[in-house]
């Protein structure tokens, strides 16, 4: 069991996260993780956020296994599609419970999976980048309990986009701004691909 898996530190993170979306989660789902002795990984949607037509969705759970490359904090991810369709809130999440540890989700990195995310898209990638929506907050700090030695939890949150494996391809070859250089509707998981 991790010690820093606590409902409280989930509690002050849900917290956190109320003056960035403006409302309480719509669902939150428990995400199978790949070692269930590091704790739990949640998927947590937003319906409807940042605005009528949007899904938001966070992880919680990928701060809760460090990496190596995280210096002074960890990571959640965050991710924002036009979609009524909830499921792409858990892509993330469901990304997280596989690689939480092994991968340090960097920014301009391409994450492939097995199959489409989504049933309705063929999207079975996603990229790592700032986020278009809330690229300017502050990490948080969820360092007020218990679990928390140094008095200090930071978290940043990350933003990932779902991209086609054609799109990720071009990723792995001749690098992230190869693709992000290109014009394609970030919000738009029902877009023709980009390449």
């Amino acid at each position: 069991m991790n010690k820093r898996d606590t409902e409280a530190r989930f509690s002050r993170y849900l917290e956190q996260l109320l003056p960035l979306t403006g409302k309480e989660p719509t669902e939150v789902h428990e995400i199978p993780p790949a070692k269930p002795e590091d704790g739990c990984v949640r998927s947590i949607v937003y319906a409807d956020t940042p605005e009528p037509g949007y899904v938001t969705g966070f992880t919680y759970g990928l701060s809760l296994v460090r990496h190596p490359k995280w210096t002074s904090s960890s990571r959640e991810l965050v991710i924002t599609v036009r979609s009524d369709d909830i499921g792409w809130a858990s892509v993330p999440a469901e990304t997280a419970a596989a690689l939480r540890g092994m991968c340090a989700y960097d920014h301009g990195q391409a994450i492939g999976y097995l199959k489409s995310y989504v049933e309705s898209s063929e999207m079975s990638s996603i990229v790592v980048a700032d986020s278009a929506v809330f690229r300017n907050s502050e990490p948080i700090d969820l360092g007020s309990g218990e679990e928390s030695r140094t008095g200090r939890d930071l978290i940043d949150l990350v933003g990932v986009y779902p991209v086609y494996a054609s799109e990720r391809d071009i990723v792995y070859a001749k690098g992230f701004d190869a693709l992000w250089s290109l014009e394609w509707d970030r919000f738009d998981p029902l877009r023709p691909p980009a390449v």
